[in-house]
């Protein structure tokens, strides 16, 4: 069976497990994360707030840590009780792949001794156990964890021994104290940890060996390479990866070979995570012959792939042109449709994002839909044209909103012809854009008809 890169699959009974250790401790203390909600469908109103409640360690001049929700985009945190006086924390630092959150007090002397974080003290007092790297549901990062004795809650919680701090518990795994010194190390207001940048295949099958290995000896199968992330104009699908940082596979065993490989991408000779930005060099078998490729690691992003899964920085762009509603296709978008969203939802865009979602460009390229029409005057009948993909504007293909805007700011243009898919068409002049912009600025309230990247 093959062990593919992110399967998420435990075998229990073969590891050697560990316990949570204190979980309760008074070292935490309750926090509460306040997030403001986007929409993609209406990203012209400010959604409500809402909250996260958890747990948070102090660790030193200030500074609270803690794992609220990934993918979100957090404003300010609160202290979840009466202890505390200070009304509110700043957020210093977020990772949105994993929720991990620095949380900054303006008076911080409630936990006069912070929580430790030596590596020596861990290494004394922690417990360890079988690691595996594994994929968090809500996150695409592999992280390398302790499989605990039991299943804790599904809520981050912390696991201390004598105030060290042991690790974060979630569900049946540990995640080791060292990724929150890694993340409490880095700097910026966006803090991620380094991800592989491609997907790999460690067991092949006698005829799988047959036709990418041949002679070559013992490989990983590339499955996937990830644009924007890993090497993705260097590395492709049916590639044979015969050696790491000129470390060869050949001699890995098979029942931990996964994880000797993340760790030849992921962690240095010492077993210290890798920074973002080192490089990897690749030993590959292609077209008969060897050669070797080097990528730095990044962060896990969805921004360089044809249709990413949110918009960057949680930021969606759109631009309304004559009541015409354009925006880039997301999964996030289709994802407001409710929990039916594959139901609901356009089914050619479903089909889009479920076949092409990563596809590698050479240019960046986007698919610009019609969210919606505003019902006004002057565009009366085209309100069944919601969900259509814009092909071309007076002839050209349309690759961006931001090339879309270019097309419609030309002086020398006197009409627009939009060609959607399905082969509807609408037109208008540009005097009849005006008009349509006035009337449903002054109609609808909206303060702001577009937001592109800069």
């Amino acid at each position: 069976m093959k062990n593919k890169f992110l399967t998420f699959i435990i075998y229990i009974t073969s590891v050697f497990a560990i316990s949570a250790g204190n979980i309760e401790d008074a070292n935490s203390i309750d926090v509460q994360v306040v997030f403001q909600k986007i929409s993609h469908q209406n990203p012209w109103i400010v959604g409500e707030p809402f909250s996260k409640r958890g747990k948070a360690i102090y660790v030193g001049k200030g500074l609270f840590f803690t794992v609220t929700l990934a993918q979100q985009k957090p404003l300010f945190a609160e202290f979840d009780s009466l202890d505390f006086s200070t009304p509110k924390l700043k957020v210093e630092a977020y990772d949105p792949e994993t929720g991990f959150t620095l949380l900054q007090a303006f008076e911080g002397d409630k936990l006069s001794k912070a929580v430790s974080l030596d590596e020596k003290s861990v290494k004394k007092l922690c417990p360890t156990g079988k690691s595996r790297y594994v994929q968090l549901p809500f996150s695409k990062t592999p992280i390398k964890t302790y499989l605990l004795e039991k299943r804790e809650g599904e809520d981050p919680n912390f696991s201390f021994s004598k105030s060290t701090l042991c690790g974060i518990t979630y569900l049946e795994f540990l995640i080791p104290t060292e990724y929150i010194r890694y993340f409490l190390n880095e700097t910026g207001a966006i803090r991620s940890f380094p991800h592989p940048g491609w997907i790999f295949d460690v067991q092949l099958t006698p005829s799988e060996k047959e036709y990418y290995a041949r002679d070559t000896g013992r490989g990983v199968l590339v499955s996937e390479s990830f644009p924007g992330v890993g090497p993705a104009y260097s590395l492709f699908p049916g590639d044979l990866v015969l050696a790491i940082g000129g470390n060869p596979l050949s001699s890995l065993n098979d029942w931990d070979r996964y994880d000797r490989v993340m760790d030849l991408i992921l962690r240095d000779s010492k077993g210290e995570l890798k920074k973002t930005g080192t490089t990897v060099d690749l030993t590959l078998y292609r077209n008969h012959s060897k050669q070797i490729i080097s990528y730095k690691l990044a962060p896990y992003k969805t921004d360089g792939f044809l249709i990413p899964e949110q918009a960057p920085d949680r930021k969606p762009t759109y631009l309304i042109a004559g009541g015409f509603f354009f925006t880039e296709l997301t999964s996030s978008y289709l994802k407001e449709f409710g929990s039916e969203y594959r139901v609901k939802s356009e089914k050619k865009l479903l089909y889009l994002t479920d076949f092409y979602q990563k596809k590698t460009h050479p240019l960046r390229e986007r698919i610009v839909i019609l969210s919606r029409v505003f019902p006004l005057e002057g565009n009366v009948g085209y309100q069944e044209f919601q969900d259509l993909i814009l092909e071309t504007v007076n002839g050209t293909r349309v690759t961006s909103l931001s090339q879309l805007k270019s097309r419609l700011d030309k002086d020398d243009i006197g009409y627009f012809a939009f060609e959607f898919s399905g082969g509807k068409v609408a037109v208008f002049t540009r005097k009849d854009i005006q008009t349509l912009q006035s009337e449903l600025l002054s109609t609808y309230k909206i303060g702001k008809t577009q937001n592109l990247e800069e």
